[in-house]
């Protein structure tokens, strides 16, 4: 089976050879679409032997990734982005899964992203690898249309993209303009969220991630995430009585989800630091939530960031044990973080012991 390598481009200096180098290989052809670079993009891409094609930009991923998709000659297609790079595991088992019957190969896309300065890293299964005749739709935040079964693929694409801000503005007025068109979209409302917290735009993260979940429905595959994301923003602009209404509304339908154990606990963190006279009554709540996330363990199930169910939650309840006078209790968490290389959990230690 030929399997292609579809890209779009645009000013990709700084990660495309590391990409490209990545499949090198594994895929029988590459088919690059630049979309109006000005730095040395498509000097890379020729030096990888791609089939280079222009397109103008006219503000539509999924026009622009068809443009390419038209151009690729393969049996098979694996999208990538430039800012990406494929795992050795993961190209082994790409050949294995092309050679079996028609169906979308969902790439598990392993991110980075700073979080209160901090960098974290979340994952997330896209359906990247397809037979070729597949489209995507959408003018942002593209989706491959296709009725054929979708599968999980257990090797990583790992994605530093998110690292990068510069794109953000653009993603605003993109995404502000779709949702002129389809105001009742709450994925498109949570895609807009995303983009203003990178930008350091919590109030009208906040906003849009109201909308979000007013037009959402709980079998919505992100609103899991929107819902996590709510609470990190309502805990920023101390919107605690919105905060609090969100997790007694969702909190049975999310109890399988560490990601939102993880962020309870620290809301209520918070809330009961901001008034403890009037709020002591959520203490209780705050042990029970970090140790629910540490019950659960990591998941596959959602998009979640790593540690929710292990390290980041055994950190935070050794700071909160270590607030209370349990000594024991977070040196006990707080080693299981360090044994995770958690450097945080480790620092606080040192500093304890001494």
């Amino acid at each position: 089976m030929k399997l292609s390598l579809a890209m779009i481009v645009k000013n990709e200096a700084r990660c495309l050879a590391r990409c490209l180098a990545s499949v090198r290989g594994l895929v029988d052809e590459i088919i690059i679409t630049d979309t109006g670079s000005t730095d040395d993009t498509v000097k890379i891409a020729g030096q990888f032997g791609a089939r280079l094609s222009h397109a103008d930009w006219i503000g539509d991923f999924a026009a622009a990734r068809n443009y390419a998709l038209a151009r690729a000659t393969g049996d098979w297609i694996l999208v990538l982005d430039a800012d990406e790079v494929v795992s050795e595991p993961l190209a082994r088992e790409i050949r294995e899964f092309i050679s079996g019957g028609p169906r979308i190969g969902r790439l598990k896309i392993v991110s980075d992203f700073r979080h209160h300065g901090q960098t974290q890293r979340s994952s997330t299964f896209v359906s990247r690898l397809f037979p070729r005749g597949a489209q995507f739709a959408g003018r942002i935040h593209e989706q491959i249309v296709s009725d054929l079964p979708r599968v999980n693929l257990r090797g990583e694409v790992l994605h530093d993209g998110y690292l990068e801000t510069q794109k953000s503005d653009r993603n605003v007025t993109l995404l502000s303009a779709e949702i002129a068109r389809d105001p009742a979209n709450a994925y498109l409302h949570f895609q807009l969220a995303l983009e203003y917290t990178s930008l350091s735009r919590p109030q009208a993260a906040f906003a849009s991630l109201q909308l979000a979940i007013g037009h959402m429905q709980p079998s919505d595959p992100f609103a899991p995430n929107v819902i996590v994301d709510f609470l990190y923003a309502a805990m920023e602009l101390k919107q605690f009585a919105a905060g609090l209404e969100v997790i007694h509304s969702t909190e049975t339908w999310l109890a399988d989800f560490p990601d939102f154990h993880h962020v309870c606990g620290l809301f209520y963190m918070r809330h009961v630091g901001s008034d403890p006279a009037k709020n002591m009554g959520d203490l209780p709540r705050i042990e029970q939530s970090f140790r629910r996330s540490l019950a659960l363990g990591e998941t596959e199930k959602y998009k979640s960031v790593h540690g929710s169910g292990s390290f980041l939650a055994s950190y935070n309840l050794g700071v909160f044990y270590h607030a209370f006078g349990d000594a024991a209790g977070a040196e006990r968490c707080l080693s299981a973080a360090a044994r995770q290389n958690y450097a945080p959990a480790t620092a606080l230690l040192q500093k304890l012991r001494l």
